[in-house]
């Protein structure tokens, strides 16, 4: 059993990274009135820019929270043509920017950068051989597989789990940022 968190908030850029995220929380034991999604509108700009320039305003919310109530954020933005790390960095960065605190070991902050999309990781997850340059995100059979890779992922993220030689580099990655929240 988890330990109960009040607010659970999901930044993403579509809706496939919030419903993976969010059926990932719920199969891992929170409840789903405890998630709240914050999701970039399509056809209003760069979702990817949308999720590094909201994540240092969802970080000071999460901790003014979390000194009253078990708060969590997880933030999911794709990697694209970059690599992790440089993604990764642009983050960091962004939060520093804004004058925000770096992330300390025990925040239940989990940053989640799919390489090249979301899409990847649900393939992957649900038994596609697939590489993290080709882009998948034009699949049409990716909804019907997100309740499935959520399970998987569930899975493979606890601890000592033997991950399938099948996992890319950007889904193993994220597994101890799971483990989080």
């Amino acid at each position: 059993m988890v330990e109960r968190i009040a607010e659970i908030v999901v930044l993403g850029e579509d809706l496939n990274q919030t419903n993976f995220v969010r059926r990932s929380l719920i199969r891992k034991g929170h409840q789903p009135r405890s998630i709240r999604v914050n999701q970039a509108m399509p056809g209003r700009g760069s979702a990817e820019q949308y999720v590094r320039e909201r994540f240092p305003a969802e970080v000071a919310l999460y901790l003014s929270r979390v000194k009253k109530r078990r708060s969590a954020l997880v933030a999911v933005i794709d990697a694209d043509t970059k690599s992790t790390t440089e993604r990764d960095r642009e983050i960091w960065r962004a939060l520093k920017s804004a004058g925000q605190p770096a992330r300390k070991p025990t925040d239940a902050i989990a940053l989640f950068i799919p390489k090249r999309h979301i899409e990847s990781w649900i393939l992957c997850l649900t038994g596609d051989k697939v590489n993290e340059t080709s882009d998948y995100s034009k699949r049409d059979d990716i909804q019907a597989r997100i309740r499935l890779a959520a399970e998987h992922f569930f899975d493979w993220s606890r601890s000592g789990y033997k991950t399938p030689d099948c996992c890319i580099p950007s889904l193993h990655r994220a597994f101890p940022e799971f483990r989080r929240i």
